[in-house]
């Protein structure tokens, strides 16, 4: 997972950033809804094309919706090769036991997505080239989605924390905690917002397990605190281990 995290901030740091002008949200609204795959988070939930996807479900759920167009390796996570999202896998085992106990007991296990990476941007082309060979060719071959609802405002991938923030709080939707990491990532959390707390994305899950939202930016070559382009946005519970009641 890190290895994917860097290779995705590395991949795009030739080139200088065009600055585009911020659309209005009506005309953002329309470009939404003219995409082949809306993803949509509604405060806890997150939606493609209008079906909930839910974290530490089973797999061919998560198949039936956004489909089985993926390859994998090593990293333990699905590339999709006509979605714009990589899944993040782990194996649950019966009864909640650890690896070590599974293995000591041959316990069954069903593999479940933990999180749900939107890639984000228009593709560029320097990143495009070097990911044609090797292990990364995955991970390059993803497409990006332009436009992702989020409680209700369009955010377009051109859109800079700052814009993020100020569209958040001029639509009265929440703005969550935020907190800056080497990658320049703007977090939203549950975390002391009421609304997100008593949101439940799926009845099986503890109401503790709360929604984690991350918004990833590359920073720019010269500087390791400012915001270059948008790269991701990381859908995820609190708990990654949550465990859940078939």
């Amino acid at each position: 997972m890190v290895l994917f995290f860097c290779f995705m901030a590395c991949s795009g740091q030739s080139g200088k950033r065009k600055t585009n002008k911020i659309r209005d949200q009506k005309e953002l609204q329309k470009l939404w809804t003219q995409e082949k795959h809306r993803l949509e988070i509604d405060y806890c939930k997150l939606y493609y094309n209008g079906k909930q996807i839910m974290l530490h479900d089973s797999i061919s759920n998560l198949k039936r919706i956004i489909g089985a167009n993926y390859k994998d390796n090593d990293m333990g996570g699905l590339f999709y090769q006509d979605v714009p999202v990589f899944v993040m896998l782990r194996k649950r085992f019966k009864g909640g036991v650890s690896t070590a106990e599974a293995e000591a007991t041959n316990a069954s296990y069903t593999t479940v997505p933990v999180s749900i990476q939107i890639m984000m941007g228009g593709g560029k082309k320097e990143a495009s080239e070097k990911t044609t060979t090797g292990s990364n060719s995955y991970a390059g071959s993803i497409p990006k989605a332009k436009y992702i609802k989020i409680n209700g405002a369009i955010i377009s991938s051109d859109m800079m924390p700052d814009k993020i923030n100020e569209l958040m709080e001029s639509n009265r939707k929440p703005v969550f905690g935020a907190r800056r990491t080497w990658a320049y990532a703007k977090v939203y959390s549950s975390t002391g917002n009421p609304r997100m707390e008593q949101c439940q994305p799926d009845p099986r899950l503890k109401q503790e397990d709360w929604t984690d939202i991350e918004i990833r930016y590359q920073t720019k070559p010269d500087d390791e605190s400012e915001p270059s382009y948008m790269t991701s946005i990381t859908y995820q519970y609190s708990n990654r281990y949550a465990e859940i009641k078939p």
